[in-house]
C-alpha cells in the first residue's frame, strides 16, 4: 500500500518526527523501495547529503531503476561538493532513464569541469531531444549560451540568448521564476551551511568579533555552547527573553519564545538567540522583513540588494511582559504557521501593499517615516547589512572558491534571502538566511518576487553584439573575453531595476 502525502507534508514541517517514523517504517519493510526514498528525502531535507545518500543506495539495490534514487543520488554527491563522483552518477541515471533533466546536469557539470566543448555538446544534444513546450528548454539556452561564451563564441551564444529572451517575452514570469529557482538549486556547494541555523550562527558570530557593524543577536548553539549560554544568562546583560529554534526548522516550526532556559538547556538540537523584546511594530504588531541580495559575480565580486521586499506580521498584537507570555502567534511572524488564526489577514489585492498581515518594505519605510523615524536611514542600515553578509561570506572564501572550482559562466546568478528585524528605534538586525526563499505565496508576495526575478533575468540575459553595436566594440567583444566580462557587467547595471549595488 503506497505511503500517503501525509508524510511528505511531514518531512516539510517537522522533519525530526518524520525521520524517527520512517525509520522505524523502513526496518518493518526491508523491501519497500518508498520507505526508503522517503527516510532519504527527510535527510535530504535537512541538508544531511551523506544520509540521504546511503538510503538513496539502499534504494537503488531494491530497485535499479528507480528514477527519484538515481537522480537524488547523484545530487547528493553534487551537493556534497563531489563533482568527480556526480557526474558519473548522472551519467549512469541518463543512461538507464533518458531524463532530460539528467543530461542537463552533465552538460552543467561539464562547463564546470572545464570541459566546455563537451558540455555544449551535450546542451545542444537536449535541445535536439526536447520538445517546444519542454520545461528544460530555458535552462538548456542559459547553460548553452553561457558554456559558448565560455568558449569564446559570442555569436553562437548571442543566438541562444536571443531564443531564450524570446520565451521570456511569450511568459516572462514563467520563465524567469523557473530560472531563478533552478539557478538557486544549482548553486556552488558551499551555500548549503547557510541554511543551517547552527554553521550560520557560529559564522555571524566569528565575524561579529572582527567586524561589529553587523547588528546580530547573540546566539548559542547547543549543546556546543551550553556554559557560555548559562554564563551569559547570569551575566548583566542578560535578556529577559530568549527564543529557541530547531537547528533546522523551518516556516516558524518548533519555535519557542521563554524566559526561562531551563528546558532549552537539555536540548541537543536547538540556537537559543537573544529575544529581540522591543522590535518597531506595526500597528501594535510584530512583523520581520525578507530582504534579497542577489550575486552576479564572484570574481571579480558584485552584489545587488533589492530595495522592495516583503514584511510579514503576526496576527497578535505584541506584548513582551514576563508576565503577559505570549504563543507564536505574538512572537513569531511566519505567516505559514499562522494559517488558521482569525487574526491572520492576507490580502488577495496584489495592488495592496500596507494592509494585513503581509506588505511590502516600501510600504514599511513610509510607515516608519510617518511615525517619525527616519525610513530612507532605516534601508540604508538594511543596505550596509546586507553588505556585512556579503563580507562575511567573501571573508570565508566562498566566492573565491567558487571562482577556482571551474569556468566563471558555469555558476549562474544566486539569489539569497535575509529575514530582519527592525527594533523600535528604527535599526535592522538580522535573525536569519534563507538560501532559497520561497517563491510562491499571498498575491503580494507573488507581485513583488515576480517583478524581482523579471529584473534578476534581464540583467544576465541580453545578447553582447547587436546591429547597432559599434564596430569596434564587436571586434572587441568577438576577440577578447575581458571585454565580455566588462560588457555583462555593464548591462547588469543598466538592468538593474530596484537592485541596488553593494559597496563591497
Amino acid at each position: 500500500m503506497p505511503l500517503t502525502a501525509d508524510i511528505l507534508d511531514m518531512i516539510e514541517h517537522d522533519t525530526g518526527e518524520a525521520q524517527v517514523m520512517l525509520r522505524r517504517l523502513a526496518d518493518a519493510m526491508p523491501k519497500s523501495v518508498e520507505a526508503r526514498t522517503l527516510l532519504a528525502t527527510s535527510h535530504l531535507r535537512r541538508l544531511e547529503f551523506d544520509k540521504a545518500l546511503v538510503h538513496f543506495r539502499e534504494a537503488l539495490e531494491l530497485d535499479p531503476k528507480n528514477d527519484e534514487a538515481l537522480r537524488n543520488t547523484a545530487f547528493c554527491l553534487l551537493a556534497s561538493g563531489d563533482i568527480e563522483a556526480a557526474l558519473p552518477a548522472f551519467e549512469h541515471a541518463f543512461k538507464i532513464l533518458a531524463g532530460a533533466g539528467s543530461l542537463r546536469f552533465i552538460a552543467l557539470l561539464k562547463h564546470r569541469l572545464g570541459r566546455v566543448d563537451e558540455a555544449i555538446a551535450d546542451y545542444e544534444r537536449l535541445l535536439s531531444k526536447c520538445q517546444p513546450t519542454s520545461q528544460e528548454i530555458p535552462y538548456a539556452l542559459q547553460g548553452l549560451a553561457a558554456a559558448l561564451r565560455d568558449a569564446g563564441r559570442p555569436l553562437a551564444a548571442d543566438h541562444h540568448t536571443r531564443a531564450l529572451v524570446e520565451r521570456f517575452r511569450r511568459e516572462p514570469m514563467q520563465v524567469a521564476s523557473a530560472l531563478v529557482a533552478r539557478n538557486n538549486s544549482d548553486d556552488f556547494h558551499e551555500w548549503s551551511p547557510y541554511a543551517d541555523k547552527s554553521r550560520l550562527a557560529e559564522m555571524l558570530t566569528a565575524r561579529q568579533a572582527v567586524d561589529p557593524a553587523g547588528r546580530f543577536p547573540e546566539t548559542f548553539v547547543l549543546p556546543k555552547d551550553r556554559k557560555t549560554l548559562q554564563a551569559f544568562a547570569k551575566g548583566p546583560d542578560a535578556p529577559a527573553l530568549y527564543i529557541v529554534k530547531p537547528v533546522r526548522g523551518s516556516g516558524g516550526q518548533g519555535i519557542e519564545v521563554t524566559a526561562d532556559l531551563a528546558s532549552a538547556l537539555t536540548r541537543d538540537d536547538v540556537v537559543v538567540q537573544r529575544y529581540i523584546d522591543r522590535p518597531y511594530l506595526i500597528e501594535g504588531r510584530k512583523g520581520h522583513c525578507r530582504i534579497y541580495c542577489l550575486v552576479t559575480s564572484a570574481e571579480p565580486l558584485r552584489a545587488y540588494v533589492y530595495s522592495e521586499g516583503i514584511v510579514r506580521i503576526a496576527p497578535e498584537l505584541y506584548d513582551a511582559s514576563p508576565d503577559r507570555g505570549g504563543g507564536p502567534s505574538m512572537h513569531v511572524t511566519n505567516t505559514a504557521l499562522h494559517l488558521d488564526h482569525p487574526g491572520l489577514d492576507i490580502s488577495q489585492d496584489a495592488k495592496q501593499d500596507d494592509v494585513g498581515s503581509i506588505r511590502s518594505l516600501s510600504a514599511l519605510l513610509r510607515r516608519m517615516t510617518a511615525d517619525g523615524l527616519d525610513g530612507e536611514k532605516a534601508f540604508g542600515e538594511i543596505k550596509a547589512l546586507v553588505e556585512w553578509v556579503v563580507r562575511m561570506i567573501a571573508a570565508e572564501g566562498l566566492f573565491a572558491r567558487q571562482a577556482a572550482s571551474g569556468p566563471a559562466r558555469g555558476f549562474p546568478p544566486k539569489l539569497f534571502g535575509m529575514d530582519v528585524l527592525i527594533d523600535e528605534e528604527g535599526h535592522p538586525w538580522l535573525i536569519e538566511m534563507q538560501r532559497t526563499p520561497a517563491a510562491r505565496g499571498a498575491p503580494l508576495v507573488e507581485r513583488i518576487n515576480g517583478e524581482m526575478y523579471v529584473t534578476s533575468f534581464r540583467m544576465a540575459q541580453a545578447p553582447l553584439i547587436e546591429d547597432t553595436t559599434p564596430p569596434d566594440l564587436a571586434e572587441a567583444l568577438r576577440a577578447d573575453d575581458g571585454a565580455r566580462r566588462r560588457r555583462e557587467a555593464e548591462m547588469e547595471l543598466a538592468n538593474r531595476g530596484k537592485f541596488v549595488p553593494l559597496d563591497l
